[in-house]
């Protein structure tokens, strides 16, 4: 038993040498990189395999894939060697709907090594089984009272924050039958992906103060729905697991708890 617990971790330790390589490869191209994929893997074979997808214009593919010495920092010309194949996003589409079945090899044993979805599509994130967040959830910015009392309308407040990066993700678990009041739990973006926040991360944000401090202020979320914050409760639920990306150690969840709020969309005349 002990023979093969080394041999395991000898194997795992091979194949973590190799992954540092080609993610070291990856960091080369990154220029214009939106996806990189280690596909055939194995830790004992001298010759490697990677798809990297470019967001280049129009239908670009490499027809002689490029090999060379995964030891390249060092001059070495010796093994173990990787074989890159690279093409367009939008070629890569073109195949995968015309003739999927020619783009098979880069699904056997694939392991994803780096990928930006802002320069990807549903697609391909799909393909690759890419899930960046969790089904229905919804994103939007979080409004002071202050910045509340500012703005006329809620047109004023879509106009100054529609265009930046959203900060927090609400997945609703409970909504009334008016469907004035829900509850959900609230999720950011760490690593490209939606996960819940934490009881311990929750302290860090200005919403929550805001609330601790009885200055609660509002959610605005993608599309023109304005909530006001009324509480915070930390549950534990654990078929909340099978809503989330990632589940807590502990199974509890900061729930907010939310009223709608009703303004007008512009001026009145």
């Amino acid at each position: 038993m002990g023979g093969l617990a080394q041999l395991d971790l000898a194997t795992k330790g091979g194949e973590a040498r190799l992954r540092a390589l080609l993610e070291d490869v990856v960091e080369y191209h990154k220029d214009r990189l939106a996806l990189a994929v280690w596909y055939g893997k194995s830790a004992n074979d001298a010759d490697h395999k990677v798809l990297e997808l470019f967001d280049t214009p129009g239908k670009y593919e490499m027809v002689r894939p490029q090999r060379f010495s995964l030891l390249w920092k060092t001059g070495s010309q010796g093994p173990p060697f990787v074989e890159i194949y690279a093409m367009s996003v939008e070629h890569f589409c073109e195949r995968h709907r015309s003739d999927a079945a020619s783009l098979s090899q880069f699904f056997q044993n694939f392991e994803v090594l780096y990928f930006n979805k802002v320069l990807l599509n549903g697609e391909v994130l799909q393909a690759f089984n890419l899930i960046t967040e969790p089904s229905g959830l919804t994103k939007g910015w979080y409004i002071s009272a202050d910045e509340y009392a500012k703005a006329n309308t809620l047109r004023n407040l879509l106009s100054s924050h529609d265009h930046l990066k959203p900060q927090l993700g609400f997945l609703k678990t409970e909504e009334s039958s008016d469907f004035e009041n829900c509850r959900g739990i609230l999720h950011v973006e760490v690593n490209q992906r939606w996960l819940p926040l934490s009881q311990a991360g929750l302290r860090s944000y200005t919403f929550f103060n805001d609330w601790q401090d009885d200055r609660p202020g509002y959610l605005l979320f993608q599309g023109g729905s304005l909530y006001r914050l009324l509480k915070f409760e930390v549950r534990t639920v654990p078929e909340y697991a099978a809503r989330v990306l990632e589940r807590p150690r502990d199974d509890s969840y900061p729930e907010v708890y939310l009223r709608s709020v009703h303004i007008p969309e512009q001026p009145a005349a």
